[in-house]
């Protein structure tokens, strides 16, 4: 590359790996990923930088990022969220075009001595035509590119064909590598490709930075459209280029900016373009056009003949039958009733045995308890509070912790599968069409499928919505998606009080999660959406795969254990907070840490004023009201809560108080006893009422603080108070309604 000063002999030598400025200061150089969604960017940043990496929010935003290090060439490794088209619809999108722009506040912005050496765009070989049409977006900013081709395994089985990298490579003009991210076959040799690319360069051929004037520069125009300050045309905005960011000259030359036909200035041309659009422009259609065309003129060049585009893959017959709407629908409910019929039937045992190994008290037993109890008895120290709160308390809250372990591993595991084989996008395809019917954009989905595993990453996962009162509604039905901390509940309840049809009450509790998310988007619709067009739902289904068994293993055991952590720490936490109310007397009769009965410490008295307020749903009984009032913090913790107010109450309607403080097997007969002394013979009408509370109150603290953040602390308020309101009168509803039948 030349410009007009050095003459068509001087060569451009580009940056080396690491630069230094004129005070001396090290420069390392920044590669982005730039790629559609489910492509293979996240698995192929892991691949590359393992644990030098770290989450970080793009400046001014609440979007996530993966920033790390490329250890081998010393370099600054960013993962973009994931787009088709660098015309920027949600925020995600603005996120791209701003740092492919290196615009102010950026991760690339020159201001801050950062610009962009590289973007390494990842091509979905089975979706060729859509990635290439963004490569030739992001080759009009005029960045050195190289291009990675994944799921070429895929595109092999599908259609018997592979994407040919040398030809493809020869056509574009630039470096190519077919790679497969999940098993990291051909990563070896990503290292000196992308060595290369940084100190050639490459431009892609056949694609000039604008049509209107070679090297033209948009970089302010760009990135003040994208943010709506004036209105361009959206297919204007594949001609606006941006200038290199890294330097003034990026050609090597040393000569002035604008006496380089390389990069001009960047608002000067700015300017002009403004002038241009101003004055009629050219027809931004045509300049749309020419990217499809010169799509086509790559997959010619590089392929030969294009495939029959009325051939149906095996991906599209199965499509056939699961995206049909009278098909579609009843299948997916069949595949999530089996999930949860065989979480609530499988796990059961493995359940026993992980709690048992914390808290079991039984003679010759290995466990945590019975190690507590040994050491204590070894130092003289045995009975008294301090046992009973080791041993009752925190050992007891542990088991709990250890018993999520194997139900959250075969729900993720079953989950992961889904995911895996491609099923789960059509999932949200087929709820698209309910979307539409209560006034939401289709996009909504996804973060309501998030809800279901965890109501906090559902909410950061609605900035990808392009409408601020999509964003809103979506932020108030979410806390209705009933989580994974909920299931545990679910769970223990319907083995004690269904236990021949516990699957099938806790599928109908997300049957009912699902009727309560289309009634508050109803709710809200008059209020917040009406008149709001609808954009349509552009969702890309990738092909069905045979699900890898390493890593399918191993991201749910990552999902597994990471939540079991989270609950751990709340539940340990929640565990002392409820021991300290335990052992605080409200009564002159005691003093703290006494052998104090439950009923007479702040925890028991706090409970029982609570008891006549759910009286009419058929749960006024403190020991479940006072794991309502902590399950108000987080959900992980109701269970412990029912446990350690046994564990600590000296007598249970009359019982044995050693029995029913160190026998946990004894805890169905125990919360059956509690359910029937407040409902009577309608006890499993109570259970079911309370599972119905547990389902509509709000979700945890940590739900609500991230509300607040996104939607205001007023809104946030009224919305918890709406979530009360509701949680209380559906289960009274439903106690008394069914009282009458039952």
């Amino acid at each position: 590359m030349s410009c007009s000063k050095c003459g068509p002999g001087t060569p451009n030598q580009g940056p080396v790996l690491v630069e230094e400025t004129a005070d001396g200061k090290k420069v390392e150089p920044t590669i982005l990923i730039v790629g559609n969604p489910n492509v293979g960017k996240s698995t192929l940043f892991n691949a590359i930088t393992g644990a030098r990496q770290a989450v970080v929010n793009a400046p001014g935003t609440t979007v996530e990022v993966m920033r790390g290090r490329w250890g081998s060439l010393g370099a600054r490794i960013l993962d973009m969220p994931g787009t088709y088209s660098l015309i920027a619809n949600s925020p995600d999108e603005q996120v791209v075009v701003d740092t492919l722009a290196g615009a102010p506040g950026s991760f690339t912005d020159p201001a801050r001595g950062q610009g962009v050496d590289l973007v390494l765009v990842v091509l979905d070989a089975t979706a060729i035509t859509r990635s290439l049409y963004l490569l030739g977006q992001v080759a009009r900013t005029g960045r050195p590119v190289a291009a990675v081709v994944t799921l070429n395994d895929v595109q092999e089985h599908d259609t018997g064909k592979r994407v040919d990298v040398s030809a493809l490579s020869r056509t574009l003009g630039i470096p190519v590598m077919s790679i497969d991210p999940r098993s990291k076959k051909g990563i070896e040799g990503l290292d000196d490709m992308v060595a290369a690319a940084l100190r050639t360069r490459p431009r892609v051929t056949g694609i000039v930075p604008d049509p209107r004037s070679p090297g033209y520069n948009h970089t302010a125009a760009l990135a003040a459209a994208s943010r709506g300050h004036r209105e361009v045309d959206p297919l204007e905005m594949t001609a606006l280029t941006v200038a290199d960011a890294h330097s003034t000259t990026p050609c090597g030359c040393g000569h002035e900016a604008m006496n380089c036909s390389e990069v001009p200035d960047s608002s000067a041309a700015a300017a002009a373009a403004l002038a241009a659009e101003e004055a009629g422009g050219r027809d931004s259609l045509a300049d749309a056009d020419e990217i499809f065309h010169w799509v086509e003129a790559v997959e010619d060049g590089a392929f030969g003949a294009r495939a029959d585009a009325a051939t149906l893959s095996t991906s599209d017959k199965v499509d056939r039958l699961l995206l049909h709407p009278i098909v579609g629908i009843p299948v997916f409910f069949a595949l999530m009733w089996l999930l949860f019929k065989a979480a609530a039937e499988w796990v059961g045992p493995l359940q026993e045995l992980f709690d048992g190994l914390f808290s079991s008290t039984d003679e010759g037993a290995f466990s945590l308890a019975n190690l507590i109890i040994a050491g204590l008895t070894a130092v003289g120290a045995e009975g008294g509070w301090l046992q009973e709160f080791l041993v009752g308390g925190l050992a007891a809250g542990l088991g709990v912790v250890a018993s999520f372990l194997p139900l959250m591993f075969v729900i993720f595991l079953m989950i992961a599968i889904l995911e895996d084989s491609g099923y789960m996008a059509r999932a949200a395809f087929l709820g698209d069409r309910v979307m539409r019917l209560i006034g939401l954009d289709g996009r909504v989905i996804m973060p309501l499928i998030m809800g279901f595993g965890c109501n906090l990453p559902s909410l950061a996962a609605t900035r990808t919505l392009p409408s601020a009162k999509q964003r809103l509604v979506t932020t108030l039905i979410i806390p209705y998606t009933s989580c994974a901390a909920r299931l545990s509940i679910y769970l223990m309840i319907a083995r004690i009080f269904f236990p021949d049809n516990a699957g099938t009450v806790v599928f109908t509790m997300y049957v009912l999660s699902i009727i309560m998310v289309v009634i508050g988007a109803l709710v809200l619709k008059p209020f917040i959406t009406k008149g709001e067009s609808q954009a349509p739902l552009m969702l890309v289904l990738p092909p069905y795969q045979v699900p890898r068994v390493l890593v399918i293993l191993k991201n749910t055991w990552m999902r597994a254990w990471s939540f079991v952590q989270g609950a751990g720490k709340i539940i340990v936490i929640m565990t002392i907070v409820v021991w300290l109310m335990s052992a605080i007397p409200v009564t002159s009769k005691h003093s703290f840490a006494d052998e104090i009965p439950m009923e007479e410490s702040l925890y028991g008295a706090t409970a029982m004023a609570l008891e006549p307020v759910f009286a009419p749903a058929g749960f006024g009984e403190w020991h479940m009201t006072g794991a309502l009032m902590t399950g108000f913090v987080a959900k992980e913790t109701v269970i412990s809560s029912i446990v350690l107010s046994y564990n600590l109450d000296p007598e249970v309607d009359g019982g044995d108080a050693e029995d029913a403080g160190e026998d946990l097997g004894s805890l169905p007969e125990l919360v059956t006893q509690s359910f029937e002394k407040s409902a009577g013979e309608a006890a499993p009408l109570a259970a079911f009422a309370f599972l119905m509370f547990v389902l509509t109150y709000t979700p945890c603290l940590a739900t609500v603080a991230e509300q607040a953040r996104q939607i205001g602390g007023r809104i946030t308020a009224l919305s918890v108070v709406v979530q009360l309101a509701a949680a209380w009168v559906l289960a009274v509803a439903i106690f008394q309604i069914g009282r009458l039948f039952w």
